[in-house]
């Protein structure tokens, strides 16, 4: 029985070069850097691939950045995956570390998610998967928060994610050397003791 072709149009290793050369173009100069020339030139590929593996702009829009929620969530779940109990020294550590690997990410992952984020708000064809990558990282930050003992932990999971997400943008805007250590950690520390603090008032 002979096997189907490895290489379709949609899993050529050229039209993968395409796609992230898509998401470097979002995530260093926006969606409305993308153009089927701009990214052609990009991937170091000649226009007319572009064209054929993807008829329009948005289409070639929507699936760079499908792989970029994919690979977001995908780490996002790397990092809160977690025993059932852990301590919230622990809790800080994998936030911590989740946060490090997003700011310096090279592929300007970073980024590319505020862009689908602003763009979702313009573009309703994005809004489905900013949607799944809001639901996915709630889900994460709930069952670890969880499992540190917080109390309130899908609240509590909301504004530790909103921290994270404002935190991460202000690096994104003015990036410093000392962000990590002298900005995200003391204040990420902060907010969960004051949380915990105000759970056991309760």
């Amino acid at each position: 029985m002979r096997k189907a072709p490895v290489n379709s149009k949609r899993e050529n290793p050229r039209r993968e070069d395409i796609l992230e050369a898509a998401l470097r173009l979002i995530g260093t100069g926006g969606v409305d850097s993308v153009t089927h020339r701009a990214v052609a030139q990009e991937a170091g590929v000649s226009l007319a691939a572009t064209t054929y593996y993807f008829d329009s702009k948005s289409v070639l829009i929507e699936e760079a950045l499908e792989r970029m929620v994919a690979r977001s969530i995908e780490d996002v779940r790397r990092h809160t995956a977690s025993p059932a109990k852990i301590s919230r020294a622990e809790l800080i550590e994998r936030i911590v570390a989740f946060a490090e690997a997003q700011a310096h990410d090279p592929g300007a992952f970073l980024t590319a998610q505020y862009e689908l984020m602003l763009e979702a708000g313009r573009a309703e064809y994005l809004r489905p998967l900013a949607r799944e990558w809001s639901i996915a990282y709630a889900d994460c930050f709930t069952e670890i928060v969880r499992s540190a003992g917080l109390p309130r932990p899908k609240v509590a999971a909301e504004l530790i994610m909103k921290f994270v997400e404002g935190a991460l943008l202000d690096y994104a805007m003015t990036p410093t050397d000392d962000f990590i250590e002298a900005y995200f950690r003391p204040h990420l520390t902060d907010l969960i003791k004051a949380w915990a603090k105000s759970g056991a008032r309760r």
